[in-house]
């Protein structure tokens, strides 16, 4: 994750301003199916709008990498992109924009955590035995998790918490399955006797 540097200079410790990618754009109206592929894409990536037409990530090689993808497919589209390297000039601006995309990490792994946790709660009350759907479930939180952690570009903690969730969930998999794998051995060997 690419996060502020602070520098001490003259016994100051000073923060080092944000390389941002911003990616401008317009895409031709018609069809309206363009413009809401670009919208998911960059909602996809964690991408937070500067302003109409331009959206921001912070530098570095991932986001270079998904913004020149997405100008790409604009272009193909019919419509004009431009990625540029910005920095603000005033802190405040950008401690705003950076509140943004800690709020937009926030939800999402907030969301994720509550499943975690009620899935744990489930397994709980139930004697631990997973179900079908229940394991659907947890591969689509993991699914989730996974995109969550590459559009948590301010590397949030809350992060961790969700991991726990998720390896706690793996524990009562692994125990229920031994559970299972040792009355299975036990049914086998009254079976041969």
């Amino acid at each position: 994750m690419f996060q502020k540097c602070e520098i001490i200079k003259g016994g100051k410790t000073m923060a080092e301003p944000i390389r941002w990618l911003a990616l401008g754009y317009s895409v031709p109206v018609n069809p309206s199916k363009n413009r809401v592929y670009v919208w998911r894409k960059l909602k996809e990536y964690g991408a937070e709008y500067f302003k109409q037409g331009v959206a921001l990530l912070p530098y570095n090689r991932q986001s270079y990498t998904r913004f020149k993808y997405l100008l790409g497919k604009i272009v193909e589209m019919g419509g004009e992109a431009s990625i540029v390297e910005m920095k603000f000039l005033d802190p405040k601006d950008e401690r705003e924009v950076v509140a943004r995309f800690r709020e937009q990490a926030m939800e999402e792994l907030s969301e994720l955590k509550k499943d975690c946790a009620q899935v744990l709660g489930e397994l709980a009350n139930g004697g631990s035995a997973f179900t079908e759907d229940q394991t659907e479930q947890v591969k689509r939180i993991i699914k989730r998790y996974s995109k969550a952690r590459s559009r948590n570009h301010f590397g949030l903690s809350y992060a961790q918490d969700v991991e726990k969730g998720l390896y706690a969930i793996i524990s009562v998999a692994r125990q229920a399955s031994a559970g299972l794998s040792t009355q299975l051995a036990k049914a086998m060997e009254k079976a041969n006797k």
